[in-house]
């Protein structure tokens, strides 16, 4: 974690585990263009994961400088990997869960199979 002039959210990893009293703005509450309704920043801080929202730049920069506050509070890494690498699209997303429910599915089959064996 690196230090700032402001007192962040503890950082355990990239999950934010405290909210911090004085991060900008966290009561007030702004439409999430993801969610469809309204959210604070707070929300945002922890919404992926205990990990801040990817898109918390695009929707937080008109109400305070908010890349300079996760500057801040996030390594260099952390930065860029939630704000620079664009997560993956949700076509993907459900492709990769619908693979991994055939293989689980696959998997039952063939125990199914093998206790049917061994009950001959």
């Amino acid at each position: 974690m690196r230090g700032g002039p402001r007192t962040a959210p503890h950082i355990q990893g990239t999950a934010v585990t405290k909210p911090s009293p004085c991060a900008p703005f966290e009561e007030k509450e702004i439409r999430c263009p993801r969610l469809g309704g309204p959210v604070t920043f707070g929300y945002c801080l922890k919404e992926h994961i205990g990990r801040p929202c990817h898109k918390a730049l695009d929707c937080w920069t008109a109400y305070f400088d908010v890349e300079s506050f996760f500057r801040d509070l996030l390594t260099p890494e952390e930065f860029i990997e939630r704000f620079l690498n664009p997560p993956q699209p949700k076509m993907v997303t459900l492709l990769d869960l619908i693979e991994k429910a055939r293989k689980i599915a696959e998997e039952a089959k063939r125990h199914d199979k093998n206790k049917d064996k061994n009950k001959g």
